[in-house]
């Protein structure tokens, strides 16, 4: 990302209005950065890949907003908004979007456990095809990685995304880039993956 004044967005610009609308839209409770992937992902293939990258940000929240019934099909065909939801709140004013952001979200949480992984160790990627959002890569499932660093408890994703906050493990992961990928020339170029405990069995 080159962000040089010269290559900055149009105020015109579409894709920089949706980005704002994104930052600062009150989003309906229960709500959060995994249930969006999860959204986002439901989008049927032909559609996801045919689509640029802020037309899926607008799909995906129409989408959230219409299951949470706070808007409807006409509402979202004309941009009218014909009634205002009762648990919206009020809007965010400019001032506080920055702050918002700055403050961020912590899905680090405290150890329930001793991790079942340490450096240095081999573990595989499971063949983990679940239906909904994961954060397990389909290049590494079935393939065989050392653990290069342990970062502590973090809320697991895939859980998250159906409102389960729990917290598992999570580990740095190095791959042979040779050992994914027929066409790899290098037998030295390697690929990092942060895995969760439940996307790795032991060897």
């Amino acid at each position: 990302v080159d962000p040089t004044d010269e290559l900055r967005w149009s105020k015109a610009d579409w894709r920089a209005r949706m980005f704002a609308i994104e930052l600062s839209y009150t989003q309906p409770g229960g709500a959060n950065v995994d249930w969006l992937r999860h959204v986002l992902e439901c989008m049927p293939p032909a559609v996801y890949l045919g689509s640029e990258y802020f037309d899926r940000w607008y799909w995906r929240d129409a989408g959230v907003l219409a299951n949470a019934d706070w808007v409807d099909i006409e509402e979202l065909r004309t941009g009218k908004a014909a009634n205002r939801p009762a648990d919206a709140g009020e809007p965010l004013s400019p001032e506080a979007v920055p702050a918002i952001l700055e403050q961020g979200v912590d899905s680090r949480r405290a150890a329930e456990g001793a991790p079942a992984f340490k450096p240095g160790d081999r573990a595989r990627a499971r063949f983990h095809s679940p239906l909904g959002a994961t954060r397990l890569p389909r290049y590494t499932r079935g393939h065989a990685g050392t653990i290069e660093a342990y970062h502590g408890w973090y809320v697991l994703p895939d859980a998250n995304a159906c409102g389960d906050e729990r917290a598992e493990p999570l580990y740095t992961v190095g791959f042979l880039a040779k050992d994914l990928w027929d066409d790899v020339k290098s037998h030295r170029d390697m690929v990092f993956v942060g895995m969760w405990e439940s996307y790795l069995e032991p060897i």
